[in-house]
């Protein structure tokens, strides 16, 4: 998947659900429910949310573990 410069605008929106939720790093939220309030905070489209979670992922700041997200101690840093 290409990386757009936007990516990263859309990871930091993705990062302020957990920081607003105030998330620990190796703690997790359900993936489908961030998905959800990423869209209705209008933090981006479905597609960008896709985007910002590839970027997140691919940068080590989340972790995908069965349907959850957890939040890495360089996704911390990056709040």
């Amino acid at each position: 998947m290409t990386m757009l410069p936007a990516d990263e605008d859309y990871a930091m929106g993705l990062l302020t659900i957990f920081s607003a939720r105030h998330v620990r790093p190796g703690e997790s939220l359900r993936a489908d429910e961030v998905a959800s309030e990423f869209v209705s905070r209008n933090l981006g489209r479905p597609y960008d949310y896709d985007a910002a979670l590839a970027y997140s992922r691919e940068r080590g700041w989340l972790r995908c573990e069965l349907g959850w997200l957890r939040l890495t101690g360089g996704g911390f840093a990056q709040m």
